[in-house]
């Protein structure tokens, strides 16, 4: 009976520690050269990792935006908090 909960808590664990790594994170990214940033989320992987972005504008041209990402808040984050 024991080996059983031993079990079912090392199960419900693991399905913590996977729902817990595939959280929507939110990166703010600099764009270089300008004083823009971007924030954008991601479903996997880390955002300094976010080197290039590519989108298109209203003419349909495509653009390309060199990025320094980090997952870190800005101080302006505590003013425009959406949670």
């Amino acid at each position: 009976m024991k080996k059983k909960y031993l079990l079912m808590g090392m199960l419900a664990a693991g399905m913590l520690l996977v729902a817990g790594c595939s959280k929507e994170k939110t990166c703010r990214c600099a764009v270089i050269g300008t004083p823009n940033v971007r924030i954008i989320k991601i479903s996997k992987g880390e955002c300094e990792q976010l080197r290039v972005l590519r989108y298109y504008n209203f003419l349909q041209q495509e653009q390309v935006d060199s990025l320094v990402c980090t997952d870190f808040e800005f101080d302006i984050d505590t003013v425009f908090n959406n949670n």
